[in-house]
């Protein structure tokens, strides 16, 4: 649109179709979002994706505000320095421009509206992936036998706590923090070597095997060698993805899908090749 081409009642005509078209964007783009937003509502699984596309349709309709009001302070330019248009066709333009300044801040409460309803549903997921993990915490120790029985015999699981007054005096204090940070603690004799000392392994129910719950998992694992060697750290999974094998290279053994992984590995790196 190049006013240097066009009258001023044509630049003002297009305008107004141009406001007109962006308004329908903006409306249809409000629907969308009510849709995703009632259908994230029964399938939480589906927020985060359904918060991503929610907040790339508000940035649309953010660089749409900032279009229409370019136009509306063209409109009210052309208004003030056009003689030719009547006194009539003047006052609907204003009241035309009037209009559509007013609908804006309702649809801002509309958007303000929405970000609240996301907010509430990022509370729902939140609240639902913690009951999640404490699922998989309790079927995770009601599996421990079958999980450990081909790896360790004469088994003992719980919470750190329950073994407490057993490794108090192996464990500095400074090290506790880590050892009760933990959701499950298993212990056994290995089977292959049945004169050493129990093996003791550290686990912690997290949401996704990722970068820094394998890092969290190793450090207090490192806190806890120095003087309580036989220890191995244990992610338990809700997601068991496991980017290019990373708890595998730092020997952090994976339980996941009723499989326990990375037992050869976590031997080699801490018992065998203890770092």
């Amino acid at each position: 649109m190049n006013p240097n081409h066009q009258s001023p009642l044509e630049v003002i005509h297009q305008a107004m179709r141009e406001i007109v078209s962006l308004h329908r964007v903006t409306v249809n783009q409000l629907s969308e979002l009510i849709g995703v937003q009632r259908e994230t509502t029964g399938q939480l699984h589906g927020v985060i994706d359904a918060m991503r596309e929610v907040s790339a349709l508000f940035r649309e309709m953010t660089n749409t505000q900032s279009k229409v009001n370019d136009f509306l302070n063209m409109l009210s330019q052309e208004l003030r320095n056009v003689a030719e248009i009547d006194e009539t066709t003047r006052r609907l333009l204003a009241d035309f421009i009037e209009q559509l300044q007013q609908l804006w801040p309702h649809l801002e409460e509309v958007t303000g509206q929405l970000v609240g309803f996301g907010v509430l549903l990022r509370q729902l997921f939140r609240e639902q992936e913690r009951a999640n993990l404490l699922v998989l915490a309790e079927d995770v120790a009601r599996r421990v036998p079958n999980l450990f029985c081909r790896h360790l015999t004469q088994l003992r699981w719980g919470v750190p706590g329950e073994f407490y007054d057993e490794i108090q005096g192996q464990v500095p204090e400074g090290a506790l923090d880590s050892w009760l940070s933990a959701d499950l603690v298993v212990t056994g004799v290995l089977r292959q070597a049945a004169e050493a000392p129990p093996l003791w392994i550290v686990g912690w129910v997290v949401p996704e095997i990722d970068e820094p719950a394998v890092t969290s998992a190793r450090d207090r694992l490192v806190a806890l060698r120095e003087t309580f060697p036989r220890v191995l750290p244990a992610l338990v999974a809700l997601r068991p993805t496991d980017d290019a094998g990373l708890a595998s290279s730092q020997g952090v053994l994976v339980i996941a899908d009723r499989v326990v992984r990375n037992w050869e590995e976590a031997l080699a790196r801490w018992l065998v090749h203890p770092e």
